[in-house]
């Protein structure tokens, strides 16, 4: 049982995977990107949580980790920016403040 629920954790990180580089990556609309990204950032970090919860490491150590991602997964949903023109993500460099211009055509960012 456990090594099963190891595989749906790696088949389910595995598609969002590969449903991240089709949508925010290869798609071209712009407004599905920004409702989505939220979502999908919150999403895949419950993921990673349940994993560690599951690997079951010193109670202390689980604690910091899974209050560490809170703060991170807020700052990676700040951080990134999809671009209007060419539909492309822009992330800060360090999780600073939000990209201004595109990464790809260097257009500004709203």
């Amino acid at each position: 049982m456990q090594q099963d629920l190891l595989i749906i954790f790696a088949a389910v990180w595995l598609g969002m995977a590969l449903g991240s580089f089709m949508l925010f990556h290869r798609g071209k609309d712009v407004v599905k990107k920004r409702k989505l990204w939220p979502v999908y950032t919150i999403v895949s970090n419950v993921v990673i949580a349940a994993v560690i919860v599951y690997m079951q490491p010193p109670f202390t150590m689980m604690l910091g980790l899974l209050a560490f991602m809170v703060p991170l997964t807020w700052l990676t949903i700040r951080s990134t920016r999809f671009c209007d023109a060419c539909a492309h993500p822009s992330r800060s460099p360090f999780f600073m403040k939000p990209p201004s211009t595109c990464s790809h055509c260097k257009k500004p960012l709203h």
